[in-house]
């Protein structure tokens, strides 16, 4: 008997002890770890890269004074002034040539030549220059230009129109040299406003009368200049919203291509 409650109590003590080392060992359930909650990765916001803005310069001429020439522009020949014209696609001023030099057109047996220049250095190469263009009469001729790569007086691109001879042309002067490179046919009528237009893209030029494409061609004779404005012999020729625009790097050559000005009624 006295064995037998001796195991018992052995057994008893064994049990208490494994009892017990499960307690000290297990960590109280109060004291148990919360997983913490994931804090969500913030979603980074996208910034829009700009579009670049095309550089664009533009002459109307409405705040220079009436038979001055205008600022930012010089003329190298003839008597360029700025001309009131109720006409004008914007109001009030054109710039332009007055009646006269019948003598200085007879003089150079009918080639006299009145060109003008911006001031400002600026040497374009990828562009698009445009011009509203009328002339109110002349004895001897109708014409006007937008001079373009302009280098000096004896190296230069000219987008040319004019009446009496209803013409239309590309004429490139180089070391002196006038070379036509195209020329067509197109009705050119005094005190009509027309748009003349070339986009040039390296040696690739493409040229418009009014929203019409003329002219596409490729010359390479010339890379980069000045821009400005053209006449011939007595011509009263007149400007208007004279509009440079810079082609961008990698933009299309019909995205340099601006809608500044609209299509000029006849």
């Amino acid at each position: 008997m006295m064995k037998g409650n001796s195991w018992l109590r052995s057994a008893a003590v064994v049990a208490a002890g494994i009892v017990m080392t499960v307690l000290v060992t297990s960590p109280a359930a109060y004291s148990k770890s919360k997983k913490k909650a994931s804090t969500p990765e913030p979603t980074p916001t996208l910034t829009a890269t700009p579009t670049p803005t095309p550089e664009v310069k533009v002459w109307n001429f409405d705040s220079d004074k009436a038979g001055s020439v205008p600022a930012g522009w010089k003329a190298l020949e003839g008597d360029w002034q700025i001309i009131p014209d109720p006409t004008a696609p914007s109001k009030p001023n054109t710039y332009g040539l007055p009646e006269g030099r019948l003598i200085s057109s007879l003089t150079h047996a009918l080639n006299y030549y009145p060109m003008t220049i911006v001031t400002d250095p600026t040497e374009y190469s990828d562009f698009t220059f445009e011009a509203a263009f009328k002339s109110v009469g002349g004895r001897f001729d109708c014409s006007g230009g937008i001079i373009f790569r302009y280098v000096n007086d004896q190296n230069y691109y000219l987008l040319s129109a004019g009446c009496p001879n209803d013409y239309f042309a590309l004429t490139r002067v180089l070391n002196g040299n006038v070379d036509i490179l195209k020329q067509t046919v197109v009705p050119t009528d005094k005190d009509n406003w027309y748009k003349l237009k070339v986009t040039a893209v390296g040696g690739h030029f493409l040229c418009y009368d009014d929203t019409k494409m003329v002219f596409d061609f490729d010359d390479s004779k010339i890379a980069k200049g000045r821009v400005g404005l053209w006449s011939r012999d007595d011509s009263q020729a007149r400007f208007d919203d004279v509009t440079i625009t810079k082609r961008l790097a990698g933009q299309a050559e019909s995205e340099a291509t601006p809608a500044a000005l609209p299509s000029l009624p006849h």
